[in-house]
């Protein structure tokens, strides 16, 4: 399936990042390859929190190794000699959604077939005029992370947590957040339509371009930018940059 483009200087390898990214941005699109073709569906997503104590090397496929975990679809270099561009979690990894129905069977989901998950955090267009230098041409900065791995469906009550869960998720911020149990018989009454899955993630890869590429007081320039432009006004985008120069102190 499909790669992020390769580019060192925007290589995301922090797992704590990811994490957060899935915690942040909790709508992602599932993919998948079946006999009929690629199937898509944009899902809701939720990170499973790992329970105290838990030892990564019990996660499902699991072996011992310098690299971590082995797995024969995991690529040691790019056809095209670049780079591994995979990333192994270093502690289980899971994240759990939800599909409406018929879309288990539309992407052909057997708990075997590897599945890619793209989460994408703050994105948005980046204009040459903000650089304050000739010639330059746009560009647009994002961050994205791929996660790759295998589906397992969930039976009803798992599913119904879920659901459950998501709902109290973006409910927590409103000032009279609605819960399942308020709504608990008509939410009963459609949960048959929708079926929970967990993804075990296997492998990832993610980027973050934000004018790492750039001396750091155009990347300032441009966050600024981002925060207050009347056309391409991108406040979460402006606070990724921040952060990114935050942790890069000596960038430029």
């Amino acid at each position: 399936m499909g790669h992020v483009i390769h580019t060192e200087d925007y290589v995301l390898t922090d797992e704590a990042r990811v994490r957060d990214l899935v915690r942040e941005h909790g709508w992602a699109t599932l993919v998948s390859a079946t006999a009929d073709g690629p199937v898509a569906s944009h899902v809701p997503i939720l990170l499973e929190e790992g329970a105290p104590g838990e030892d990564p090397a019990a996660r499902p496929g699991a072996a011992a190794g310098p690299d971590g975990p082995a797995d024969p679809r995991r690529p040691g270099r790019h056809a095209r000699a670049l780079p591994d561009r995979f990333t192994v979690p270093a502690a289980p990894l899971s994240v759990l959604s939800h599909l409406g129905r018929p879309d288990e069977l539309l992407h052909d989901v057997d708990g075997t077939r590897e599945h890619l998950l793209v989460v994408e955090g703050p994105y948005g267009y980046v204009s040459p005029g903000w650089y304050g230098y000739a010639p330059a041409v746009p560009t647009w900065n994002y961050v994205a992370v791929h996660l790759y791995g295998t589906l397992e469906l969930l039976g009803p009550e798992e599913s119904y947590a879920v659901m459950g869960a998501t709902v109290d998720r973006y409910e927590a911020p409103m000032p009279d957040p609605v819960r399942m149990p308020d709504v608990e018989g008509y939410a009963r009454r459609i949960a048959p339509g929708a079926v929970g899955f967990r993804m075990r993630v296997t492998r990832w890869q993610g980027k973050a371009k934000l004018s790492q590429d750039k001396p750091r007081e155009v990347a300032e320039r441009v966050a600024t930018a981002l925060e207050d432009d009347p056309h391409y006004a991108n406040p979460g985008l402006a606070a990724a940059m921040r952060a990114e120069l935050a942790r890069r102190p000596d960038q430029g």
